[in-house]
């Protein structure tokens, strides 16, 4: 699958397999090669249970920080330290959009 951020054509991995993902991550998006991949979710009693949903949720943040990046965020975010990079924006912003283009489309200004 792959995904137009900001003019740029982003390559979508699924069910990519730990020992090809950074460590301990669900998710992640490298913007050298203009990739964005996302971990192999197996059920198990300790997992989540709808992982499903939780892909769409790592997806997502994923997406926000390949906009952070292409938008100059990434690198240039002022006397901030680094907050273009910062998860909890990147989390947020993931998180809220459903509800932000929701209300967006509800106005009728998308």
């Amino acid at each position: 699958m792959k995904v137009n951020i900001l003019g740029i054509e982003y390559q979508i991995y699924f069910d990519v397999n730990e020992c090809d993902m950074p460590e301990s991550c669900d998710g992640c998006m490298d913007q050298s090669v203009k990739a964005i991949k996302i971990a192999k979710f197996s059920y198990d009693r300790n997992s989540l249970k709808d992982l499903d949903e939780y892909r769409k949720k790592v997806l997502r943040h994923e997406i926000i920080h390949a906009f952070l990046y292409e938008s100059g965020l990434w690198n240039n975010s002022g006397t901030a330290y680094a907050w273009g990079q910062s998860e909890e924006i990147t989390d947020w912003i993931a998180i809220q959009s459903p509800k932000i283009f929701q209300a967006f489309q509800e106005a009728g200004c998308l």
